[in-house]
């Protein structure tokens, strides 16, 4: 059975244009591109013709873009002359193998005049499949509601009807000099000049002013419209016609330049607005920079919206009242369409344009995550009267930047919550098989003592059941510790232990602790250095009592048996600073940084008995109480531990 699979590399790309139908040229494309499994690219090319068509015509092919993007295209402007080279360039590039286009519906003889851009498609394509379709009649869809003025700019007119002035000033000067052809390059410099400060219409105006004021004021007879000689009328007709082709191309190179002159101050605030967002962390944060940011450049009144649980909008940054003045009930509605369609809406868009303010939405990798709304200050300032096609690009581009920073931030936030799970299993898989084995070594022993008695009970000796009894109670008094232990660290380390400080001496919190270990001190020589001058502490004492029984304790595991311990305590500026020294080997060098991590019992921790808690519940309660826990090996030999206890305000007199 022969492979009838669709290749896996199709690529198609669709032509997009100004056309009400292209819109469903390209859905049609869309539709071919899920059946083929295709990357697909819809392109639009913006040759000088465009530049020159009416401002809803230009816009209507930004919101077909707009249309492809939504669809799932990957949308590409392209600058050019040929529109049909810039394509068949572009598709060789990235190894298109289908082209999409339209079917032209302009008259025959234009093509003949200027070109068909399908016929150079076709012609140029070699091995690029092309295929021509035509859109449904159907609706014509309006393009986005324009927000420029529609009223004739008066001072541009004003300020052409100067220059037609000064260069028949200039005029005058120079005939009594000069042939009249050299009059006529005076004029066209005045249209030259109108048109690219004041624009097109100034120009052509200034185009008749300057036919009919060269007529009027040099062409014999002179003061007058009437022509004494015919050829002149040739004379006015090229000199019209030339100041039109000078007007018109000069308005093109002044559309262009503030093209360039608007795409780098936005390139300069999406840079300044990135770098911004660089160092920023927090959603918050994030949306404060970006309300200042677009408040700033673009002149506006801003609020950020996110979605609650349950999907509902709510702000988050930004003074809501300064945005929603009145009827908030219903402009939060259409934040919230913004919202659940992913589609701009509001002033100047398809969708809910009577409603003064702009809903902007914040996506990201395929999903929106809030919506930005903007209420203009000035909606005649230069900012919200650029072109539609560069005003809701550069919106959106500023969106996603701060949609990107979000996403980037959720993603942070993810990996950050799954390492920390990662680590809490790691802890709670540590702390189970800890404490199983710790836990069973105790109960072994109790049950075997106990098992013992009361199977020989009536064979053992007094001497034989006391130790039998006697290693079950050190066995449950061991145990009973480690619950102890447990219960102590899993308190302080998630808060849940409140400290009940009272002004304590030091010298009674060191007794009561060496009191609880009095039958384990009896062969070790214990030296106790607390200056009488000592102020008193507040600390919470039964909880203080357990730092010196642990340190203690650590002391007497891991020293020679009849070497001697010592306790000393000193003041230091606001704080008291505690010592408890042994003359045993000392720390490893490698354990001083984490020994009093919770489970660590040093370099041989299966040489002695413990559960690696001790030091670990010394360094939370020292915490607890503001102080610090540090470990140190003595310069003539054995193990230091120091902690600091700090002194309240009013203890603070000798």
């Amino acid at each position: 059975m022969p492979d009838t699979s669709i290749p896996a590399k199709e690529r198609l790309l669709v032509c997009v244009g100004p056309s009400p139908a292209c819109a469903d040229l390209i859905r049609a494309a869309q539709a071919m591109a899920a059946e083929l499994r295709a990357e697909w690219f819809a392109v639009y090319v913006e040759n000088p013709r465009m530049l020159r068509l009416p401002e809803a015509e230009r816009n209507r092919a930004v919101y077909n873009l707009r249309l492809a993007e939504q669809l799932g295209a990957a949308a590409i402007t392209l600058r050019g002359r040929r529109i049909g080279e810039e394509i068949i360039n572009f598709a060789r590039r990235r190894h298109i193998t289908r082209i999409v286009a339209g079917k032209p519906t302009r008259p025959r003889w234009r093509d003949l005049l200027s070109g068909s851009p399908l016929e150079e498609l076709v012609r140029e394509s070699g091995d690029i499949d092309v295929h021509v379709l035509s859109g449904k009649p159907g609706e014509p869809k309006e393009a986005p509601v324009l927000v420029q003025p529609k009223g004739i700019h008066l001072p541009d007119y004003e300020m052409g009807v100067i220059f037609f002035i000064l260069a028949t000033g200039l005029s005058f000067l120079m005939f009594p000099y000069f042939n009249l052809s050299n009059l006529i390059m005076v004029y066209m410099v005045g249209v030259m000049v109108t048109a690219i400060y004041c624009g097109r219409g100034p120009g052509i105006l200034v185009s008749l002013l300057s036919v009919l004021g060269f007529d009027f004021c040099f062409v014999p007879p002179r003061f007058t419209f009437a022509v004494e000689e015919n050829h002149y009328i040739l004379t006015f007709g090229v000199m019209f016609l030339v100041a039109l082709v000078i007007s018109q191309l000069a308005s093109v190179i002044r559309r262009q330049a503030e093209a360039a002159r608007l795409q780098e101050r936005q390139t300069a605030a999406m840079q300044a607005l990135s770098q911004e967002l660089a160092g920023t962390r927090g959603v918050e944060q994030i949306l404060q920079v970006a309300v200042q940011h677009l408040s700033e450049i673009l002149g506006c009144e801003v609020v950020a919206l996110l979605p609650d649980d349950k999907g509902r909008l709510h702000g988050a940054a930004g003074e809501m009242a300064s945005v929603f003045h009145q009827d908030f009930i219903k402009e939060l509605g259409v934040a919230q369409q913004t919202f659940e369609s992913g589609e701009m809406a509001g002033w100047g868009t398809q969708n809910s344009p009577t409603s003064p303010i702009l809903y902007v939405p914040l996506q990201a990798a395929g999903a929106t995550l809030g919506v930005l709304a903007l209420r203009p200050k000035d909606p005649e300032s230069v900012q919200w009267l650029l072109p539609e096609q560069l005003r809701l690009r550069f919106l959106e581009s500023l969106a996603k930047q701060v949609a990107l920073a979000l996403g980037v931030e959720r993603l942070q936030k993810a990996a950050l919550e799954a390492q920390v799970a990662a680590e809490t299993e790691r802890l709670r898989a540590s702390l189970l098989g800890s404490v199983t084995h710790d836990f069973q070594t105790p109960l072994a022993a109790i049950m075997g003592s106990a098992s013992s008695l009361m199977d020989l009970q009536r064979q053992l000796e007094a001497p034989q059941a006391q130790e039998m009894l006697a290693n079950i109670y050190d066995e449950a008094e061991r145990l009973s510790r480690l619950v102890n232990n447990l219960l102590d660290i899993a308190m302080l380390e998630s808060g849940s232990l409140k400290l009940h400080k009272e002004l304590q001496p030091l010298e009674e919190v060191v007794g009561a602790a060496l009191n609880r270990l009095e039958k384990k001190l009896a062969d070790r020589p214990l030296t106790t250095l607390l200056p009488a001058d000592l102020p008193m502490v507040p600390l919470d004492s039964a909880l203080a009592e357990h730092i010196f029984i642990n340190l203690l304790e650590n002391a007497l595991k891991y020293t020679p048996r009849g070497s001697a311990l010592a306790i000393t305590a000193v003041r230091r500026d606001n704080e008291i600073e505690v010592e408890v020294a042994d003359q045993g080997p000392g720390f490893p060098p490698e354990d001083l940084e984490r020994i009093f991590e919770m489970f660590d019992r040093g370099a041989k921790p299966l040489s002695q008995k413990g559960y690696g808690l001790g030091l670990s519940i010394c360094r939370a309660i020292v915490a607890a109480h503001g102080g610090r826990i540090w470990a140190e090996n003595r310069s003539g030999g054995g193990a230091a531990v120091r902690f600091t206890l700090p002194l309240s305000d009013q203890d603070n007199q000798p």
